[in-house]
């Protein structure tokens, strides 16, 4: 959904799901590695990561012919259960809250150049009898923060 207040602002909000129960890599338990599944089987060990919900916010200001800022958010509940986090070491998808800002200036020959930079909150997912005893117990703790800086240059053909 989106909103124009005033000709210079636009408001957007977005409602995501993701099912990641529908992509066995990615939604399979680690469990079907110790029954002796192979990666990549139908039935075979995922990430064990369950579907999310994630909402979008974003504000996009044009300040003049030449000049929009961008701002936005984003949240999603991490997806990796504190049982999974042993196979998650490979892909630790704990962050929940994205921030981000960006701007584009369009040149007097009509391209644009565009800068972004983006944070993730840093989010920490503890295991919870994550490490089987077969491979010696214990708990594989988590975390992940991201920090992304892009620039774009666009042609106006």
């Amino acid at each position: 959904m989106a909103l124009q207040p005033t000709p210079a602002l636009t408001l957007a909000f977005d409602v995501q799901r993701i099912a990641y129960s529908d992509v066995a890599a990615v939604g399979n338990p680690i469990n079907g590695l110790f029954a002796g599944a192979p990666l990549g089987s139908d039935d075979g060990p995922g990430f064990g990561w369950r579907d999310m919900t994630v909402y979008k916010l974003g504000a996009a200001y044009r300040m003049n012919d030449s000049l929009t800022v961008r701002a936005g958010y984003n949240y999603g509940r991490q997806p990796i259960p504190t049982g999974q986090t042993l196979f998650n070491i490979l892909a630790p998808g704990t962050v929940e809250h994205h921030l981000t800002l960006g701007a584009t200036w369009t040149l007097a020959s009509g391209n644009e150049v565009t800068v972004m930079y983006a944070h993730a909150l840093r989010k920490q997912v503890d295991g919870r009898n994550s490490i089987p005893p077969a491979f010696g117990g214990g708990e594989a703790n988590i975390h992940l923060s991201e920090d992304l800086l892009g620039v774009a240059f666009a042609w106006k053909l």
